[in-house]
């Protein structure tokens, strides 16, 4: 499935939380994600027998594949997996048809701990390397079970760039060549860039001053909603996000301003 970086999963639809109100607001600026303030845990992953094929379902997918390094369609695009081992395997998503990441996935030798080792090429230069660490809650043995991260180590996170437009927003985050753009008149913004898949889209709320929410669609379905909230003293930006149609906790990102 398509875990990718925590700190670029955002961009995956639109782009992190580079989004921006009308000029002179506490959204205006360059904001960067503080990996050891920020909550990304807690997420599960679960991996099932479907006859000769398997299925992974988390983080608002779920779909079955085979070990043959075949394509197989995903909500955001196509991943492909293989065996390298009985303790190994390798996915590999394309958006567009191009590779965006590739992730190892590493039984431990107890069967206990389950780690996936995630890395690629960022468009505009550069690249992450990351990994998730997720423990068993259910299953006894190989990679059949359900899986719930327990910690998540992240390379240094792009920075996010936020400016005014006239009752909306613009974003951009050159790391990814990721632009969006959206209003508060409850119609989908545009958003366009080589990791974006089709279909993909949001609609903004403004809840107040300082805050408003983002509801991410996926080919007119909603994937997941988050609540953004500059701090008073203008320093800090949350975002707590949910994906739709899982029992997930919510994860936190508080981004500084540069």
């Amino acid at each position: 499935m398509k875990l990718l970086s925590k700190a670029t999963c955002l961009t995956a639809v639109i782009g992190a939380a580079s989004i921006a109100f009308a000029a002179d607001t506490p959204f205006d600026g360059t904001w960067k994600l503080n990996l050891d303030k920020s909550k990304l845990t807690g997420d599960t992953v679960k991996f099932s027998p479907a006859g000769e094929l398997m299925r992974i379902t988390g983080n608002g997918d779920s779909y079955e594949f085979k070990l043959d390094s075949s394509d197989t369609k995903t909500r955001f695009g196509n991943a492909s997996w293989k065996k390298i081992d009985d303790n190994t395997l390798e996915e590999v998503d394309k958006v567009k048809g191009s590779v965006e990441s590739k992730t190892t996935w590493t039984l431990s030798s107890d069967g206990k701990t389950l780690t996936a080792h995630i890395t690629g090429d960022k468009p505009g230069g550069g690249s992450f390397d990351d990994s998730v660490t997720f423990v068993r809650i259910a299953g006894a043995h190989g990679f059949a079970g359900t899986w719930k991260d327990k910690e998540f180590k992240g390379s240094a996170p792009s920075s996010l760039t936020l400016s005014g437009a006239e009752n909306g927003l613009t974003f951009d985050e050159p790391d990814f060549k990721l632009k969006a753009n959206g209003k508060f008149d409850g119609k989908p913004g545009t958003v366009e860039g080589p990791t974006i898949p089709p279909g993909a889209s949001f609609v903004l709320t403004k809840t107040g001053p300082r805050s408003f929410k983002m509801t991410r669609l996926q080919s007119g379905k909603v994937w997941d909603m988050s609540t953004w909230t500059v701090s008073p003293d203008g320093k800090t930006l949350d975002v707590v996000t949910r994906v739709v149609g899982t029992t997930d906790p919510p994860t936190t990102e508080v981004f500084e301003k540069q």
